[in-house]
Order: structure tokens, then C-alpha cells, then sequence
């Protein structure tokens, strides 16, 4: 069944200590945190992540792709940006920057700062939405199949034509054909708790596949239990089983979800167009008007 809620790598860890109570092995808790990022990974069903919008200002063809990012959703411009929305975007983001900077450094900031950066944060989530807020404003971006385009490394290379704007994803970096401005990203992450832990689907093979991938990985650490006869492979084929149930249990749609499955594959009329108009009446039904 379709799963809706996550719950902290936190209760994971509980039921470890719970079931196995391992008390030979020293820092196994900062160990299983990874290991439950790496299960999640391997899983990888595509409900247990959550999608984010942001917009990435471009210097020299290129900007960095945001933290967290796993996968790419769109990118697009957006065609009535004002040059002040790029000049007030690009002056909070710097504001913000130096902030995070000093928190890091000193390890705390005054309250003064501490308010002026929580007063920073809420004024970009409000800018950012002005870019999204009218999906119709967006222009999509092609993924780039050139081979010479220009970049910081390469000025001279291919010219830059506004009508035929592309994007590449490499090495960290988002690149452009053209040299600055602001792009909208939307993307898939990892859902995180309050303490940066990772969030895990609430559904029981979840909840196994978690158990049995951490009881896995501790086997193979040397980790012992007197009155457990289980060996990693045993461990190992637990792990998989779950994994497989885990994963069916997050792709199984809901109703309303099979309903817009069955919208895009029920229509006469192949629509092709539909990134242009970022997906949005992807799941509508085609309607065929006969006349009198």
C-alpha cells in the first residue's frame, strides 16, 4: 500500500537496541546511522524521497548544486524575473552566506545575528515562491548534447543563442549555456529529522529491511551475540527480502494515483509537449468532443 508519513533513523536505532541490545560494540549508533542512509539507497524507491524547489544564481556558466540533492527533477527560468528580484535574491543569499559562515567559525551566533538570519531565511523562502508562483512564468531548459559550449574554461567555444538555452548536470556543478542569471531548480533529497538524521518511511518492511541491513553490517564488524545462532548470510537474505517488500510497498499507488496512471496512458492523442509545460496536466483526461 502507498506510504504517506516518515519517522526518524532514530526509532530504527531504538528497536536495534531493544531487540539485540549490543553492548559489546562501541559507537554502533553513529555506524547504523549510515548504514540506514546506505539501505534507503539501495531500496531506492522513488515515494521515500520528497521534492524541493530552489533557485541557484549562475557565475561563469555554472553554480553548485544545492545540498542534499539526489535527483533531478526540471530545470527552468523564469521568463519575468525582474533585473531587482535577481539583485535582492543575489544580496540576501550573500547575507546568509556570511552568517553560516560565522556560525561555523565561532560555533554560535549573538542573538542579534541569530535574529537578523532568521529574518534572512523567511525573506528567501518569500523571494524563491515569487519565482514559482506562476508555473506558466517558467521556461523549461533542455539538457545539453553538445560537445563545445562555452564555460569559464572555454569562452570562444559555441555561441550562446537565447532561444536554444540548455543545462548540464556534472561533477557537483550545474552548468549553462549562458554566464549568469538565476534558474530554477526542482529536485528530489532525502528527508532529514530536526537532528539532520535520516527519515525513514513508516511501514513495517521498512522498519525490517532497516533492522536486518544494520544487523548485517554489525555481523560483519566482528559484532556477537551468545544466544544468537543467526550468521551473516542469514542476516544477508533477511535484508533482501525486506528490501524487495520495502520497495513494492513504497510503488504501490493509491487510488487517485492509479487513477492519473490510467489518464496518461488512456488518450488517442499523444501529448509530447508536456515538459514545456512542466508536467502539469500530465495525469488530465483527454476529452473528445464528436460535434453534432
Amino acid at each position: 500500500m502507498a506510504i504517506y508519513k516518515n519517522i526518524s533513523s532514530k526509532v530504527i536505532i531504538g528497536k536495534i537496541m531493544r531487540d539485540l541490545k549490543p553492548n559489546n560494540m562501541s559507537n554502533w549508533v553513529d555506524d547504523a546511522i549510515e548504514w540506514i542512509g546506505e539501505a534507503l539507497e539501495h531500496i531506492g524507491a522513488s515515494p521515500q524521497l520528497e521534492t524541493k524547489n530552489c533557485v541557484l544564481t549562475l557565475k561563469d556558466y555554472k553554480t553548485l548544486l544545492p545540498d542534499g540533492f539526489y535527483y533531478q527533477n526540471q530545470v527552468s527560468v523564469n521568463k519575468f524575473a525582474t533585473e531587482g528580484m535577481q539583485t535582492e535574491l543575489a544580496a540576501i543569499k550573500a547575507k546568509q552566506k556570511e552568517l553560516q559562515d560565522n556560525l561555523a567559525d565561532i560555533g554560535n551566533l549573538d542573538k542579534y545575528n541569530m535574529a537578523t538570519l532568521r529574518d534572512i531565511n523567511t525573506r528567501l523562502v518569500v523571494l524563491v515562491n515569487m519565482y514559482f508562483k506562476d508555473p506558466d512564468h517558467l521556461q523549461p531548459l533542455k539538457y545539453g548534447t553538445g560537445t563545445f559550449y562555452k564555460s569559464e574554461d572555454c569562452t570562444d567555444c559555441g555561441p550562446y543563442m537565447p532561444d536554444q538555452s540548455w543545462y548540464i548536470i556534472e561533477n557537483g556543478y550545474l552548468k549553462t549555456s549562458f554566464p549568469t542569471g538565476d534558474v530554477c531548480l526542482s529536485y528530489t533529497a532525502f528527508p532529514l529529522d530536526e537532528e539532520c538524521y535520516p527519515m525513514v518511511p513508516d511501514d513495517v518492511s521498512y522498519r525490517e529491511a532497516m533492522f536486518w541491513y544494520v544487523f548485517k553490517q554489525m555481523l560483519l564488524g566482528g559484532f556477537t551475540k551468545p544466544n544468537l545462532a543467526m550468521d551473516y548470510n542469514f542476516a544477508d537474505e533477511k535484508w533482501k527480502f525486506y528490501c524487495t517488500q520495502a520497495r513494492n510497498a513504497a510503488n504501490y499507488p493509491d487510488i487517485d494515483r492509479y487513477e492519473s496512471f490510467m489518464n496518461q496512458w488512456t488518450k488517442l492523442i499523444p501529448n509530447i509537449n508536456h515538459n514545456s509545460s512542466n508536467f502539469e496536466k500530465l495525469g488530465k483526461r483527454e476529452n473528445l468532443y464528436r460535434g453534432n
